[in-house]
C-alpha cells in the first residue's frame, strides 16, 4: 500500500468548484414526557448547524411512542433521551430495546433528568451505552450545542469505521469470488461492479487494455451509461474518457476527480489495464484507502484470468488451423445442444492424406491442413461451428433444420472438390469422405452426437469413399446390438458360455494332422453367436484381453490332453490381437499360462495379422522377440492382405506365413491368380519360412497347393471346426485325413 494519497493519485487540474450540495442532516430524538422540554429543545436549536450538517428533530412523548418511531423509522445519529417517564425506569429500558432489540449501536444517547441523583450518574454511564448523562437544568443552550457536537462526531467516527469494516468484508468476499472467474471479460465487468460497490456509487465505468508496442487499446467492459454493443473504444466511449485513458498512458499513475477515478494497473504477466468509473463526489480518505486494497488485488486477480484463458486456449485450440481442437469442438457442441435448436454435424475426413505426408512431407500436410480448414468455412460460411477432431478429420456443425438445404450443401462441398487445390506449388486433388447427424434424432448430447457421427464416417469410408453417409436407424440398431454384446460379453467366461473349437491343420506331403487352429465360439441360451458378431466388439470394448488370455490357456490345456491321451504332439494355433499385445502384463501372463499348464512352448503358435504389424511393428516387434526368446512359433496370418515388403518381411520375429483365403478361392481362375500365390509360397521359401494356406475348400486348390510347393494347410475341404471332444474323435479315427 503507498503511504501517501499524492503517490497514489495523480488528481485532474482543477476546475472553478461547483455550489456544493447541502449536506444530509442529523437526524436527532427527543423522548420526554413534557412539551416544555421538546419546545425548549426545538427552540435552542433552531436554524443550528452541528459539523457543517443542519439538524432534523422529531419528538416522542413516552418511551412506547419512541420505540414504535424507532422500529419503523431510518436510524437516528442522537437520541436525547428523559430518564423517568411513564415509569421512574422507562428512559434505562429503552436504551436497552435500542442496544438489544434493534442493535443499533451506532446511535448515541444523552440522557436528560429532571431529577438529579434518582439515578446515579456513575453507575449509569457505566452500565448503559450512553454518550453523557445531564440534569435538565445544566444543558443550557452552549452545552446542549457542545454535548451534541461530541455525541455526533463520535457518531460519524463510528458508522466510518462500521462503513470502513463492511467495505473491507465486501471487498474480501467479492475479491474470493473473482478470483473464480476465468473468463477476461467478465472478470472486466466484475471489476467495475466491485469498485463501485466498495465506493457506494453507481456502476458506470469501462475497463480497458493497452497494448503499448502497437499503441492499442482493447476495451473489455463497459457498463451503466458506457455500456454500447460496439466494443470498440472510440465508440463506446466520449472523446474525454478517450483523452483521459490516453494521458494515463503517458504517466501510467491513477487519477482522481470529483467526477470520475481512473486507475492505470500493471498485470504481472499481461498488458497495462485501465479502469475508469464515474464517481460524483470528493474522495475520502477511506475511499482513498479502499481504492488502494483494490489496486493491489485487482491486477494479479486480471493476470490470473488472462493465464487461464491463455491456458484454456491451448488446451481448447489447435495451434496449426486456429480451429477449437477435440476437447475445444466438444465443449461448444454442447453449449449449441443446450440451447436445443436443431442442427446437422458433419465429421469429414481428407482421404489418404497420409499418402501427402509421406510423399510431400509434413510441412505441406500442415499446409494442405490449413487450407482444408479454410475451404469447409467458405463452403459452410461464418455461422457454422467447425473443429479440427483428429490429425486429418474436420467437424463442422450447421444451424441449418432444413434438409434439403443440408443436401445442396454437400453437393456443393463435392463439386468444390473436382479441382485441385494450390498447396506450396502443388497441384494437389484432395477429396473428403464424411459422416452426418442430426440433433436432436441422432442424440440428445455432444457425446452421443460425436459418437454416432464417427459411426457414419466409418460406414462412408468402407461404403462411399469420397461422398457422405448420413446417420440412419440401421446403425443405431447396430449401435444398441453391439452395447448389448458388450455388456453380455463381460459374464461370458463366469457362465462357461465361451467354447473352442478345432480346426484341423494337415501337412500336404503326406496328409497328417500336425496341429490345429483354436477358434471361439460363443454358446448363448443355447445359441451359436457368429464370431462375426462378437470378436470386433470384444475387441473394441476392450474385453478381448480377459477373453484372449481364458482362449490361450484352455488351448495349452486341450493340447497336453491330446499329448497324454493320444500321444500326439499337436502343434495349438492361436489368434491374439494387438490389443493382447499392448497389455503390459502380456508376457508375465504368458509366462503364468506356460508354466501353470506344462505345454510344451513349441507346440504353441500365435497368429498376429499383417495389417496388425504394418500398422505396429516397431511396437510389436519387441514383444514378438521376447514370445520368440520363450520358444512359442508366431505366424503371420491374412499373408496378402498387406503391404509387407520382403525387406520388411525379414525383420520380423515370424516362423510361418499364412496365406489369406481370397488368394486361395482364386488360385486356379487365372495365370495371374495362380502366379501370386505361387509368388507368395516361393516368398516364405527364399525367407526359409513356413507356409500355410487357409481357407481350402475344393479338391483341385489341395492339388494346386501341392504343385506349388505349399507346406500346409486348413480348411472345410479337410474338416470344419471341431468341439473339442469332436476333434478328439477325429485324432483317433483318422490320423491322416485323405483328400476327398
Amino acid at each position: 500500500m503507498l503511504p501517501k494519497e499524492e503517490e497514489l493519485f495523480t488528481f485532474a487540474n482543477e476546475m472553478p468548484a461547483p455550489k456544493q450540495p447541502d449536506l444530509p442532516a442529523w437526524r436527532i430524538l427527543i423522548v420526554d414526557d413534557e412539551p416544555d422540554v421538546h419546545e425548549a429543545t426545538r427552540f435552542a436549536l433552531k436554524e443550528q448547524r452541528i459539523l457543517g450538517r443542519p439538524l432534523e428533530l422529531c419528538s416522542a412523548y413516552s418511551a412506547q411512542e419512541a420505540k414504535r418511531i424507532l422500529a419503523d423509522e431510518a436510524e437516528f445519529a442522537c437520541i436525547l433521551l428523559d430518564v423517568v417517564m411513564e415509569t421512574s425506569s422507562s428512559g434505562l429500558e429503552l436504551i436497552s430495546y435500542i442496544r438489544e432489540t434493534l442493535q443499533q449501536t451506532s446511535t448515541r444517547i444523552v440522557l436528560r433528568t429532571g431529577q438529579p441523583g434518582y439515578a446515579p450518574e456513575v453507575a449509569v454511564i457505566e452500565k448503559y451505552d450512553v454518550n453523557d448523562y445531564k440534569s435538565k437544568d445544566e444543558l443550557t443552550r452552549t452545552r446542549l450545542i457542545t454535548t451534541l457536537t461530541a455525541s455526533l462526531r463520535s457518531y460519524e467516527q463510528i458508522r466510518s469505521i462500521l462503513s470502513h469494516d463492511e467495505s473491507l468484508n465486501q471487498f474480501i468476499a467479492s475479491s474470493r469470488e473473482l478470483f473464480c472467474e476465468h473468463d477476461v471479460d467478465n472478470y472486466a465487468a466484475e471489476l467495475i461492479k466491485q469498485l463501485s460497490n466498495i465506493l457506494g456509487v453507481e456502476s458506470s465505468g469501462a475497463v480497458c487494455t493497452y497494448d503499448r508496442d502497437r499503441d492499442q487499446f482493447e476495451l473489455l467492459a463497459a457498463t451503466g451509461r458506457y455500456h454500447q454493443t460496439s466494443m470498440e473504444i472510440g465508440h463506446s466511449l466520449p472523446e474525454s474518457v478517450c483523452q483521459q485513458l490516453k494521458a494515463a498512458t503517458q504517466t501510467q499513475t491513477h487519477a482522481l476527480d470529483e467526477d470520475f477515478i481512473l486507475l492505470s494497473l500493471q498485470p504481472p504477466h499481461s498488458h497495462e489495464l485501465y479502469i475508469y468509473l464515474d464517481f460524483g463526489r470528493k474522495a475520502s480518505p477511506l475511499d482513498l484507502h479502499l481504492i488502494d486494497l483494490f489496486c493491489s488485488s485487482a491486477p494479479v486477480g486480471y493476470d490470473n484470468a488472462w493465464l487461464f484463458e491463455q491456458m484454456a486456449e491451448q488446451a481448447y485450440c489447435d495451434p496449426l488451423t486456429k480451429l477449437p481442437n477435440r476437447a475445444g469442438f466438444q465443449k461448444e457442441l454442447a453449449r449449441a445442444v443446450k440451447l436445443g435448436n436443431p442442427f446437422f454435424l458433419i465429421h469429414t475426413d481428407i482421404d489418404n492424406f497420409q499418402e501427402v505426408n509421406d510423399g510431400l512431407g509434413y510441412p505441406l500436410g500442415n499446409e494442405a491442413l490449413v487450407t482444408i480448414a479454410h475451404h469447409l468455412q467458405e463452403i459452410f460460411g461464418e455461422q457454422a461451428l467447425y473443429g479440427r477432431n483428429s490429425s486429418d478429420t474436420f467437424c463442422v456443425a450447421i444451424f441449418q433444420p432444413h434438409q434439403s438445404t443440408m443436401s445442396l450443401y454437400m453437393r456443393h462441398l463435392e463439386a468444390s472438390l473436382e479441382s485441385t487445390f494450390n498447396v506450396m506449388g502443388y497441384e494437389l486433388p484432395l477429396s473428403l469422405t464424411s459422416g452426418i447427424v442430426r440433433f436432436p434424432d441422432h442424440g440428445k448430447d455432444a457425446d452421443t452426437l460425436l459418437q454416432n457421427v464417427g459411426i457414419a464416417l466409418k460406414h462412408a469410408k468402407k461404403h462411399q469413399r469420397a461422398g457422405y453417409t448420413e446417420f440412419g436407424q440401421e446403425f443405431e440398431q447396430q449401435l444398441q446390438r453391439r452395447l448389448q454384446v458388450a455388456s453380455e460379453l463381460r459374464h461370458c467366461v463366469e457362465r462357461n458360455e465361451l467354447q473352442l473349437y478345432y480346426q484341423p491343420q494337415i501337412c500336404l506331403k503326406d496328409q497328417k494332422v500336425i496341429g490345429a487352429e483354436a477358434l471361439v465360439r460363443w454358446i448363448k441360451d443355447g445359441k451359436m453367436i457368429p464370431p462375426g458378431e462378437f470378436i470386433s466388439t470384444a475387441e473394441t470394448s476392450g474385453f478381448i484381453v480377459p477373453m484372449g488370455y481364458w482362449i490361450l490357456e484352455e488351448a495349452c490345456n486341450e493340447q497336453i490332453r491330446w499329448h497324454t491321451e493320444l500321444g500326439l504332439q499337436l502343434k495349438v494355433a492361436v489368434n491374439v490381437s494387438v490389443r493382447q499385445l499392448k497389455d503390459p502384463s502380456f508376457i508375465g501372463r504368458l509366462d503364468d499360462i506356460l508354466r501353470r499348464t506344462g505345454i510344451d512352448a513349441k507346440c504353441l503358435e500365435l497368429e498376429v495379422t499383417e495389417s496388425m504389424m504394418m500398422e505396429n511393428s516397431r511396437d510389436l516387434r519387441k514383444i514378438l522377440q521376447l514370445i520368440r526368446q520363450r520358444g512359442l512359433s508366431i505366424a503371420l496370418d491374412d499373408f496378402g492382405t498387406g503391404y509387407s515388403s520382403l525387406s520388411h518381411l525379414q525383420e520380423l520375429p515370424i516362423n510361418l506365413l499364412k496365406i489369406d483365403r481370397s488368394f486361395i478361392s482364386k488360385v486356379t481362375k487365372s495365370e495371374e491368380d495362380r502366379a501370386i500365390t505361387s509368388l507368395m509360397i516361393k516368398t516364405g521359401e527364399l525367407l526359409k519360412l513356413r507356409v500355410i494356406a487357409e481357407g481350402i475348400e475344393e479338391a483341385y486348390q489341395h492339388e494346386e497347393l501341392i504343385k506349388l510347393g505349399c507346406h500346409e494347410a486348413q480348411g472345410y475341404h479337410y474338416s470344419r471346426p471341431l468341439s473339442k471332444a469332436d476333434f478328439m474323435a477325429l485324432l483317433q479315427e483318422y490320423p491322416e485325413l485323405e483328400s476327398s
